[in-house]
C-alpha cells in the first residue's frame, strides 16, 4: 500500500480504537466506526478521482488490495449493525443459534466463491486484469448486490466487491468466534 493510502488506514484504525474508548454503547461505537470508514472511504475517492491510476500495476493493486482493506470496514461494521437489530436478546439458546446462522452465512459465501477465494489467498495473479481493471462500459450495467459504498462506476472493477466482502466476512469470522465463545462458556 502506498504512504498516502497507509497515512489514510492508519488514521482510520486510530479512529476505531477512539471510538470503542469512548462510545457509551456498543450500538454508539458501531455507528462512529461506520461513519469513520465511509468518510475515510469518500477522502480515498476524492484521491483517486483527483490523481487517477499511475499505470495498470497500480490500478490492480488499489483494486485488489486497497479499496478492499478500506471498504471491508463498512461492510463489517454494516454486519455487526445488522447483529444488533437482529439477534435476540435475553436468550442463551436462541443467540447461540442466531450465531451458527451468521457463521453458516458467512460460510454459504466462501463455499460459493470458493474459486476466486482460493485465487486470493494463494497470490495468484494471472486473472488480475479480468478481475481488477475498470471496464470501459460501466454505466451501462449495474449489478444486483452493489454495495452501499460502491455508488461511484468508475471506482469499481469487476471483483473488489468480491475482496471487500471476503475481508468482511474475515473480519466478522473473528467477532461471531468470540461471540459463540462467550455463549458456550455462560
Amino acid at each position: 500500500m502506498s504512504p498516502e493510502y497507509q497515512e489514510y488506514y492508519q488514521q482510520l484504525l486510530t479512529a476505531f480504537h477512539s471510538h470503542e474508548e469512548t462510545s457509551r454503547t456498543e450500538m454508539e461505537m458501531i455507528e462512529a466506526c461506520f461513519k469513520s470508514s465511509l468518510d475515510c472511504w469518500g477522502k480515498l475517492c476524492r484521491l483517486v478521482k483527483a490523481n487517477g491510476f499511475r499505470d495498470i500495476r497500480d490500478e490492480i493493486c488499489f483494486f485488489r488490495e486497497v479499496k478492499p482493506s478500506f471498504a471491508a470496514y463498512i461492510e463489517y461494521y454494516t454486519f455487526r449493525y445488522h447483529a444488533i437489530l437482529f439477534a435476540p436478546s435475553n436468550d442463551i439458546l436462541g443467540m447461540k443459534q442466531f450465531w451458527r446462522w451468521e457463521e453458516k452465512k458467512m460460510q454459504r459465501f466462501f463455499d460459493d466463491n470458493r474459486e476466486f477465494c482460493r485465487y486470493l489467498r494463494e497470490g495468484d495473479t494471472h486473472r488480475d486484469t479480468e478481475y481488477f481493471i475498470r471496464v470501459a462500459d460501466r454505466n451501462s450495467t449495474r449489478h444486483a448486490g452493489d454495495l452501499i459504498h460502491d455508488i461511484d462506476n468508475e471506482l469499481v472493477s469487476p471483483k473488489d466487491p468480491l475482496v471487500t466482502i471476503m475481508k468482511a466476512y474475515e473480519l466478522y469470522e473473528q467477532f461471531i468466534k468470540q461471540k459463540l465463545l462467550n455463549y458456550l462458556e455462560a
